[in-house]
């Protein structure tokens, strides 16, 4: 038996999806949360086997909470239901952790093959999904900077964008970055303009590609 909870501030949304699932004999819909931290700590105490997680939700998003979650309870299985497939999400959905990344149009069959698929271990993403996370895969194998590259547009790169840059490699959104920096959500947004220029990329999936080929989210403060 599968143990399934749903994290999802949509009331109907989680009533709906518990009575689906229901119906399949080995799933058990153990409970349901109606934010991030709610999520957690319905986690910590019924240690379900799956979590389907929404990504927007109140008190403590998706992202945040796949976050903690995989970080006290590696072991439990994540899937990202959603209805926003931006590239930022389903980044940091994947660097978090998720097995899963599925939008709310999938069929209920669907959605049953993919907890069974990421019960087992594996991963499993909407077919639109796969078609961005190749995409990023591509962008990142064509971003082939070599040492000498890397170091002369680093020395364009001020303290203030080198932390940005660190922090988009790892994951961090825009609002996460300002609470990690203290800066103004303007002055981020002027930073990453800065940075895209400086380094001659187009968007910060690239600035994000750029940060983990070379190193960069380990450099220390």
């Amino acid at each position: 038996m599968i143990r399934v909870l749903i994290a999802d501030d949509q009331e109907l949304i989680r009533d709906s999806l518990s009575y689906m699932l229901s119906t399949y004999d080995n799933l058990e819909v153990v409970g349901t949360a109606v934010n991030g931290r709610d999520a957690v700590d319905k986690a910590v105490s019924l240690k379900p086997d799956v979590i389907l997680m929404d990504v927007r939700m109140p008190v403590m998003d998706g992202i945040s909470s796949l976050d903690e979650i995989k970080e006290k309870l590696p072991d439990i299985k994540v899937i990202v239901l959603t209805t926003f497939d931006e590239d930022e999400y389903i980044y940091k959905s994947i660097m978090k952790g998720a097995l899963g990344y599925l939008l709310k149009s999938c069929s209920t069959d669907e959605l049953f093959h993919a907890i069974n698929v990421v019960h087992s271990g594996k991963a499993l993403l909407n077919p639109d999904v796969t078609k961005k996370v190749m995409d990023l895969f591509s962008d990142m194998a064509k971003s082939n900077f070599t040492p000498k590259h890397k170091e002369e547009l680093l020395e364009t790169i001020t303290k203030n964008e080198l932390r940005i840059i660190k922090l988009i490699g790892m994951g961090y959104s825009n609002k996460e970055i300002t609470s990690e920096l203290h800066f103004s959500e303007g002055t981020v947004r002027n930073y990453i303009s800065s940075i895209l220029q400086k380094l001659e990329l187009r968007d910060r999936t690239q600035i994000a590609i750029f940060a983990v080929q070379n190193g960069l989210t380990m450099v220390s403060e």
